[in-house]
């Protein structure tokens, strides 16, 4: 199992200067998400909660924090270690995954998603029974439902 003090380790979280340039550039950080460098200090300084959990899944994995960050911390890379660590994963991504699996896409696709995009003058989707049987054998040989 991976702890905290690990992920502080194995992104060299401590030489992070706190010139919040990551937070600078993060759109999450800037419409009410989390603020990389709070996270990265709440990280290097004590225990994460289950709020900074939840703040991991609010990331939209842009990169753009780990791009700007002048001592090279892959920010983006912790955001998702701390997702795989997190005790609870947010229900629309548990039911994105379903439907998914059910359906071969992350929403949920029917005459009335396909006449709004017609509407919007975008093809329709179709999505083939062979593309949902082969996401289903995928998925089956891989365990991805069982992790």
């Amino acid at each position: 199992m991976v702890t905290a003090g690990d992920v502080v380790s194995l992104f060299s979280l401590t030489s992070c200067t706190g010139c919040g340039r990551c937070g600078k550039v993060c759109p999450s950080g800037r419409n009410g998400g989390p603020c990389p460098n709070d996270i990265i200090e709440i990280m290097v300084n004590s225990q994460p909660t289950s709020e900074i959990h939840a703040d991991a899944w609010k990331c939209l994995m842009c990169h753009r924090c780990s791009m700007e960050c002048p001592k090279g911390i892959d920010v983006t890379r912790m955001m998702r270690m701390l997702r795989y660590i997190s005790p609870e994963i947010p229900k629309r991504f548990v039911k994105a995954s379903e439907t998914l699996a059910e359906q071969a896409c992350a929403f949920p696709v029917n005459e009335a998603v396909n006449k709004k995009r017609t509407d919007l003058k975008l093809k329709r989707i179709d999505i083939s029974e062979k593309a949902v049987s082969e996401l289903k054998e995928i998925i089956r040989t891989t365990g991805f439902r069982n992790e």
